[in-house]
């Protein structure tokens, strides 16, 4: 029985094996990677800053050169030049009368009209925004109508229908 113990005792532990941190590595590397395209996607990504109106006009003098976002209202009687061309610009205003002159040489959004909200990013020069993307909000079709009587929304759509009528015959046939 000596023996037998005897040989209990020589026989090696087998020893653990060391974890790989691999795996921990990659987690955290994927989690940072994450958390970097979440934080820049959200910020408008490219160091681009949203603004109210108000605030942009503050700032201008700081803002000069930089990628800016802002929304306005297409100020009534702003719009001049000739559109998609480096003259055409126009003038979004906020509800406390700040307004900033905008230039944009693309072609106009089929929504584009006085009175309508838009949403502008480009760069600051001056005191215009160069702006290299134009949003314009459509109004909801029928939000204008909903406090007229039924004899007065029928005028309206009367309006409305020869108002596109009179756009696609004006529209060049392809």
């Amino acid at each position: 029985m000596a023996e037998h113990v005897e040989h209990l005792s020589t026989t090696a532990v087998p020893q653990r094996k060391r974890a790989s941190v691999a795996p921990l590595v990659i987690a955290v590397a994927v989690a940072a990677i994450g958390f970097f395209v979440i934080t820049s996607s959200t910020s408008g990504g490219s160091g681009m800053f949203n603004y109210e109106l108000a605030d942009l006009v503050q700032k201008k003098a700081e803002l000069a050169g930089k990628d800016i976002k802002v929304s306005g209202r297409i100020a009534k009687g702003s719009v001049r030049g000739e559109p998609a061309s480096a003259s055409f610009r126009f003038e979004l205003e906020d509800d406390g009368g700040n307004r900033v002159s905008v230039a944009y040489t693309k072609l106009l959004p089929d929504p584009f009209e006085e009175g309508r909200d838009a949403i502008v990013q480009g760069r600051m020069e001056g005191d215009t925004v160069v702006a290299s993307s134009l949003t314009v909000k459509c109004p909801s079709r029928y939000a204008d109508t909903e406090n007229l009587s039924e004899a007065e929304k029928q005028r309206y759509y009367e309006s409305d229908y020869r108002k596109h009528a009179e756009m696609a015959k004006e529209a060049p046939k392809q």
